[in-house]
């Protein structure tokens, strides 16, 4: 799997960690605290840096040719 793949496969996690915590909070009006939020965070940021992260190499070797 590529970074890009990557990158946008963690874009979807961060989506489905945020939808399952309001969804939860929504059905059963628990509060399930921070530990969601704070995965679905640091699932968007790895999903960033492994986009970016593809997306320089894919410049820096369309540059080379």
């Amino acid at each position: 799997m590529g970074r890009r793949s990557a990158g946008i496969s963690f874009f979807a996690l961060s989506t489905v960690l945020i939808s399952i915590k309001y969804i939860t909070e929504a059905m059963w009006q628990a509060d399930v605290g921070d530990t969601l939020s704070n995965a679905s965070l640091l699932s968007l940021i790895a999903g960033i840096v492994y986009l970016v992260w593809g997306e320089y190499e894919e410049f820096k070797k369309g540059k080379d040719n």
